[in-house]
């Protein structure tokens, strides 16, 4: 087997290359302008390492799989075009109202119940982004009010006129009827043609997701809309950039979903937090060939730290209306809960509760924690961990990246030291308590709401910043074994190379399982299982469109 595996997070781009029976790891810090410079900076300490050159690296390897976190990124950073919203007419209102409760989604328990303080989210959609257009489906799928097209071009005119640069179409019964999505799509292509409009991308709800529940599929459809462009601007840089150095090959993306396609057949929703997820995944297999038991992964790296849950007996937990930011979606996913701890989480002095605060913000990889020597001024996690001795400066991302102590010094004296009266040390050590017991605090609530004991537990820490907190994280939860795994520190990227392709296909169906005028009970089977061997088709056809043999798929 001859893979490269790659997982780009917030701060560092991890490379695994495996070359028949050689494991080679290799980190470098993320270019966000451009994420082909970090994956070429990585991989190429990565095969430099064996002698090889790129040139043989990407003629020879079987496959490229990427996880990313660029659509959690640029969702976190509101950085996308301006969206337009067009629902079924009387409907407008449904996503600025969000079914009343879109104020706590997304929010800690105890920020959830405090109603005279709620927030909603800063919108996706502005008001004024959003039209409705008069045609209606029954829930049966009988068409009731044909659409008008005039109504249609209308509304997407005044949507054109407010600046729009992604459609969303989110019609009331799409999932059952789709036939009115897909006019009105016709409908913007022929009012404005690409050579007009520009590739403005237009989103289906009912390609995104095939369940009922209106509000949740078209916040779905608008996250997608919202992080087209960037995931695909910077997937396709780091497709052409595959290209350019020699390789034929599809581009494989990771999913959410805990499975992976060819770009192409990717929704920019499905590759929100698709690098964690694949360390759930590589913690699963080696869950499963140690014996280990119930398991709690902890992915700490640069900007986050990721809690996953691997069950003996091979139990794989999915949300399926997970939250992501601050929207609740209905797509399957991969259950994984996320706080804003890790290496680069800044720290600062919290005056209200006199105390030192951790995250959730963080430094990145540019300019990063202080003692990168890049014009950081901010004191993190890591400042903390080199100046109590966790890290060895001249060796840290093996030497890579030297380390300057006297500058995280510094930045520990000035925003902590000063304020409580204490030295470097001291405050590296408040810091390093406080950011140990949040994650600790994390994984217990995540635990003991779902009925499990931590003491049963093993926590299997990865990551570049994992092992180096695992022990105290430990000593908080009363767990009593550790496992650092191979190669921990790219661990996600592991995972990516042993995923196989996967697709998931939904529908909702009206059955009445039970008459109660006649008293006959359910016995449409061959319409039923009609339904399944449709669904059962489209996966069939994406797998073999995208070159997975008929006799592999399951």
């Amino acid at each position: 087997m001859r893979r490269v595996s790659v997982d780009i997070g917030g701060t560092f781009t991890d490379c695994s290359l495996v070359w028949d029976d050689v494991y080679v790891e290799a980190k470098a810090l993320t270019t966000h302008q451009n994420l082909a410079l970090g994956f070429n900076a990585s991989l190429k300490i990565a095969y430099e390492q064996l002698g090889l050159s790129l040139e043989e690296v990407m003629r020879e390897v079987d496959s490229v799989r990427y996880a990313t976190t660029l659509g959690t990124n640029a969702l976190i950073e509101r950085r996308g075009p301006r969206v337009g919203l067009i629902v079924t007419a009387g409907f407008e209102a449904m996503v600025p109202l969000s079914r009343g409760r879109g104020y706590g989604e997304g929010l800690p328990d105890r920020l959830r119940r405090d109603l005279p303080m709620a927030q909603r989210p800063a919108p996706l959609v502005p008001v004024q982004m959003i039209v409705g257009i008069r045609e209606r489906v029954a829930e049966t799928g009988e068409i009731v009010m044909a659409v008008d097209p005039e109504d249609v071009r209308d509304c997407v005119r005044k949507l054109v006129d407010n600046g729009v640069q992604a459609f969303v179409v989110s019609l009331v019964n799409a999932v059952v009827q789709p036939e009115h999505e897909l006019l009105v799509e016709e409908i913007i292509r022929d009012e404005f043609p690409e050579h007009l409009l520009g590739s403005a991308p237009i989103v289906l709800s009912h390609k995104v997701g095939g369940r009922k529940g209106e509000y949740a599929r078209t916040s779905s459809a608008i996250i997608d809309a919202f992080l087209h462009n960037a995931m695909y601007h910077g997937l396709s840089s780091l497709e052409l950039n595959l290209r350019d150095n020699g390789y034929r090959k599809p581009m494989l993306v990771i999913h959410n979903s805990g499975g992976m396609a060819q770009l192409n057949s990717t929704d920019a929703l499905q590759t929100i937090h698709s690098g964690p997820v694949a360390g759930i995944n590589a913690s699963e297999h080696l869950a499963a060939q140690t014996d280990l038991g119930n398991v709690v992964c902890t992915d700490m790296g640069g900007t986050s730290f990721d809690i996953g849950l691997v069950v003996k007996g091979g139990v794989k937990f999915y949300d399926f209306n997970p939250v992501i930011e601050r929207w609740l979606v209905n797509i399957p996913m991969v259950h994984l809960v996320t706080l804003g701890a890790g290496g680069g989480s800044i720290a600062r002095y919290d005056r209200l509760r006199r105390a030192v605060a951790v995250g959730p913000e963080s430094a990145g990889s540019d300019p990063g924690p202080a003692c990168y020597n890049r014009g950081g001024r901010n004191p993190t996690v890591t400042d903390a961990d080199l100046v109590l001795g966790y890290l060895i400066a001249e060796r840290y991302a093996d030497g890579s990246i030297p380390l300057n102590e006297r500058r995280a010094t510094r930045a520990l004296e000035k925003e902590i030291g000063e304020v409580m009266d204490v030295d470097a040390v001291g405050a590296a050590k408040l810091i390093r308590d406080k950011v140990d017991n949040d994650m600790a605090n994390g994984i217990a609530q995540e635990l003991r709401v779902r009925g499990y004991e931590p003491r049963h537990f093993t926590l299997l820490a990865y990551g570049g910043n994992g092992p180096l907190h695992a022990c105290g994280i430990a000593n908080m939860l009363g767990v009593s074994r550790v496992m650092v795994p191979p190669f921990s520190a790219i661990f996600s990227a592991i995972g990516a190379g042993n995923m196989d392709q996967l697709h998931f296909h939904e529908r909702s169906l009206y059955l009445s399982l039970y008459d109660s005028n006649t008293r006959t009970l359910f016995d449409d089977f061959p319409g039923f299982n009609a339904q399944v061997e449709e669904l059962e088709q489209k996966g069939r056809d994406d797998l073999v469109r995208q070159g997975v043999p008929e006799e592999a798929i399951q």
